[in-house]
């Protein structure tokens, strides 16, 4: 009979290892959905957790099965979390097999991509790459009314004018082109808004020791509404090519483990910097749409997930047109981190209904575009 005893006891011994791996997972689990709520400016570490967030929602989701194979009653520990973060768990995944919404006369389309300077390093000879007439020939397919160009660049003078090509392609009118000032000059490179409508007034919010990121905001008149249209691109994160090579070639042998070191060590320290960095620019536009007398759409980069702080801030009054009407995992951003979205579309909670939203799955940038329908409804 002793043989038994000693089975039963290592499987009580695994057991415990089990339920405190899952413990552990959970913890993560709720750091990273606190990390909305925590300024990472005042506690950056909850930051990381929320980077985290979806990883570890996959690893609690993972001891599901593994507990209803084991101790049934301990699987709902992991689902109750799961079930508690559903409301985050949203702003990465949806299921939405419904039709498309059919057009209607106050549909608005709306694309935002970040175009990572029309990819500027393969310009020759005055002309633009392949892959930047790609871009122009995408933006014209998709026939928007709004189109918000993060990384804009105005092109060479005499001989490349982006703004041309944009509006050859798309058809659209009227634009707002804000150009980085530093050292009290104009660079050719910034954000840039296009609209099928006339733009009647227009602003900047700058943000403070970082000439390179702004926001900025158009208002847009069509046919007797005014809409206040922003165009966000927030702090990067700044990675090199190295970076990224540590990232996507993780590797740890005995050879290498001082340099992988540094190199991991450099890459939390660039996120730090981001983090609190966003925080205070996410508060400077949350702000400014709060303030907005307008219904508001809100387009752009954040370069932050939908479990931070940043997207927590800005999202908060408004709604996220994939959230609305996405469809399964939408990352935006083409490279290895971070992950998910980091490129949204939202919009004024009252005054639009979004559809037919889509990640369009083309890799000319560094970055995917987003494209969205907002239905305006008439004021209450």
């Amino acid at each position: 009979m002793a043989e038994p005893k000693k089975k039963s006891g290592r499987f009580s011994v695994l057991r415990f290892l089990l339920m405190v791996a899952n413990l552990f997972v959970i913890l993560g689990v709720i750091a990273g959905f606190m990390a909305a709520y925590i300024s990472p400016d005042k506690s950056w570490i909850w930051a990381f957790f929320g980077l985290a967030f979806p990883y570890l929602l996959l690893i609690n989701l993972f001891f599901i099965p593994v507990w209803l194979l084991i101790k049934k009653k301990y699987a709902l520990l992991p689902l109750i979390i799961i079930l508690v973060c559903w409301s985050r768990i949203s702003g990465y995944i949806q299921l939405d097999f419904g039709k498309k919404t059919p057009a209607g006369e106050t549909d608005i389309r709306v694309m935002s991509y970040n175009v990572r300077l029309f990819d500027l390093y393969n310009w020759k000879k005055g002309q633009v790459s392949e892959s930047a007439a790609q871009m122009f020939n995408l933006t014209g397919d998709y026939k928007p009314d709004l189109l918000f160009i993060q990384e804009y660049h105005a092109g060479r003078k005499g001989k490349v004018n982006i703004a041309d090509s944009i509006k050859k392609y798309t058809k659209l009118k009227y634009s707002y082109i804000s150009l980085v000032e530093s050292n009290g000059k104009t660079r050719p490179y910034g954000i840039a808004t296009f609209s099928r409508w006339p733009i009647v007034s227009k602003g900047i919010i700058n943000f403070i020791g970082n000439p390179a990121n702004v926001c900025s905001y158009a208002d847009i008149v069509r046919d007797g509404d005014t809409i206040r249209a922003f165009n966000i691109h927030l702090e990067s994160i700044q990675f090199s090519k190295e970076d990224y090579l540590y990232v996507s070639e993780f590797r740890a042998n005995a050879e290498e483990q001082e340099l992988l070191s540094e190199g991991l060590r450099s890459i939390a320290r660039k996120l730090k910097h981001a983090f609190i960095r966003r925080a205070a620019q996410a508060r400077a536009v949350a702000e400014e749409i709060e303030k907005s007398p307008y219904p508001v759409i809100v387009c752009g980069d954040l370069n932050d997930t939908p479990s931070s702080y940043t997207y927590y801030t800005i999202s908060n009054q408004l709604s996220d047109a994939f959230v609305n009407s996405g469809n399964g995992l939408s990352q935006t951003y083409a490279g290895a981190l971070p992950s998910f979205r980091i490129d949204y579309i939202m919009h004024d909670k009252s005054r639009f209904i979004a559809s037919d939203y889509s990640r369009i799955r083309n890799k000319l940038s560094d970055h995917y575009p987003v494209f969205a329908t907002l239905r305006l409804q008439a004021a209450e």
